[in-house]
């Protein structure tokens, strides 16, 4: 039977590793003994040496492409930036005037279009969706929102609607469920984990001075093309903090940023039976924190306070102290980790590490856990209250393998980890390479105000940390001044 239209598109986030997952339960009586002994199911490290070291351009060219205001397009290398100013209708016209073709594209006839009309989401379902979250969109992204529609009417787009940019920041939650499944609280799933996206966030002993390195892979989808209008988004809030998210046109928030203050943040897709669209969308919470928060601590109660809506892992780091913290979250709880964790154990098949925080698409917190076993439990026989029985199944998955891996390549640079090193875990597999669909890239140097960031290639389609990292040198575009300077 033929597979169904969402399958087509949700087979890359997490259906299509339900099989996997299905092929090894026959396997838990050969490997249980595994659950004895974790250190027989981890990873092979591979050899330093042995590594891809991405290519970097450390002194990019940077053009002027276009201006409306106190906006402005730029081309920095292989990659745009936009630069908006001003109150949330300003910055909103800005960014549609400026990009409106390319707004136009993405909606019209390019990622939108091809990951969501194309495979079984009608506009009807979507639009339902997304009115669950924009009840609980703070005003003055409304607002934004409005002006960027009336920049795309100024540049003669007309057929563009306030409803298609509101789907560009509730996409992340309809996309990671069925067309017509909206979930719900405490419904068991049919999908297994996802395999893709990876964070990590080192600092003191493990870098070259001591200061932190926020490393991410977006694993998303690089078939469907949004790469074709990617764009570094920076906003300059009058009144506010200067903040830049790695976005795509038409999009008011992200998944991957930094801000002024030195905050960095970059998320994972997990899994909970505790899941809701009547929350603030994954997007926006996100650049709630980076606009809203000067600290480690703003940044994690803004999460916690939400409202949250599904299943997301994050990293949030600080350069100023220098730390960071992983957060597990759902709709109606919020794990908070830091470095040296007491709930990160063999317990529960994980080890802590100091001056490190690394996570990738699975819960490490016993509680969550435990929601991932009442979710998937029944789907492949494991009793959902027995988390021991279930730790061999996780641990031949590959979220894990990732986590496994990170935390022993870094445990092997012991004062050797700076950008080029960091960007050999984002490069290599199990966490990147040819196979995955990392669509963009960041390793952020909050203390320099600097992010390294590598965007998918399109057309064949490549993975970003196989393309080239572009430094770019944020204090140039946090302040009026150093912006017009980087003219």
């Amino acid at each position: 039977m033929d597979r169904p239209p969402w399958e087509n598109n949700y087979v890359k986030h997490s259906i299509g590793h339900s099989v996997r997952w299905a092929g090894v339960i026959t396997a838990i009586a050969a490997i249980s003994a595994m659950a004895a002994d974790p250190v027989s199911a981890q990873t092979a490290p591979l050899a330093t040496d042995e590594l891809i070291t991405p290519a970097f351009v450390m002194e990019p060219e940077t053009a002027l492409l276009d201006q409306e205001g106190g906006g402005k397009l730029f081309r920095i290398d292989n990659q745009r930036l936009l630069v908006m100013e001003g109150t949330p209708a300003e910055m909103g016209f800005q960014h549609g005037r400026l990009l409106a073709k390319e707004i136009r594209h993405i909606i019209k006839e390019g990622y939108m279009a091809k990951a969501f009309y194309a495979k079984g989401y009608s506009k009807e379902y979507i639009a339902a969706q997304s009115e669950r979250m924009e009840k609980h969109f703070p005003p003055e992204y409304i607002e934004e929102m409005k002006g960027l529609v009336r920049g795309l009417e100024a540049a003669g787009v007309t057929d563009i609607a306030y409803e298609d940019i509101r789907t560009a920041v509730t996409q992340a939650e309809i996309a990671h469920h069925k067309p017509n499944e909206p979930p719900e609280l405490n419904r068991s799933g049919a999908a297994a984990p996802a395999e893709h996206c990876s964070n990590f966030a080192v600092w003191g002993k493990w870098t070259k001075d001591g200061r932190l390195l926020h490393g991410r892979n977006l694993d998303w989808n690089i078939e469907d093309g949004a790469q074709e209008n990617a764009i570094l988004l920076v906003w300059r809030p009058k009144g506010g903090i200067p903040f830049m998210m790695l976005g795509w046109s038409g999009g008011i928030g992200s998944v991957s940023g930094m801000n002024a203050e030195g905050i960095t943040i970059g998320e994972m897709t997990s899994v909970s039976s505790e899941e809701t669209f009547d929350g603030l969308p994954l997007m926006l919470l996100m650049r709630r924190a980076l606009e809203k928060a000067t600290t480690l601590d703003e940044a994690v109660a803004i999460i916690e306070k939400g409202p949250r809506t599904t299943g997301w892992n994050f990293i949030i780091g600080d350069g100023k102290i220098p730390s960071a913290r992983a957060l597990e979250v759902d709709a109606v709880s919020c794990g908070v980790f830091g470095p040296l964790d007491p709930k990160e154990t063999d317990r529960t098949g994980h080890w802590a590490m100091d001056d490190a925080i690394r996570r990738t698409n699975h819960p490490i917190g016993e509680a969550q856990l435990l929601k991932l076993a009442i979710r998937y439990g029944a789907q492949y026989g494991i009793d959902a209250g027995n988390l021991q029985a279930a730790l061999p199944l996780l641990k031949m998955q590959n979220t894990w393998k990732r986590y496994d891996w990170l935390g022993k390549q870094i445990e092997a640079r012991p004062g050797g980890m700076d950008v080029s090193e960091a960007a050999q875990l984002l490069a290599n597999p199990p966490v990147g390479g040819p196979d995955t669909e990392t669509l963009h890239a960041f390793i952020c140097d909050p203390a320099n105000k600097t992010a390294y960031v590598a965007v998918a290639g399109a057309n064949p389609p490549v993975p970003a940390p196989l393309t080239r990292f572009v430094k770019i040198e944020l204090a140039n575009w946090f302040t009026r001044s150093a912006g017009a300077s980087a003219q």
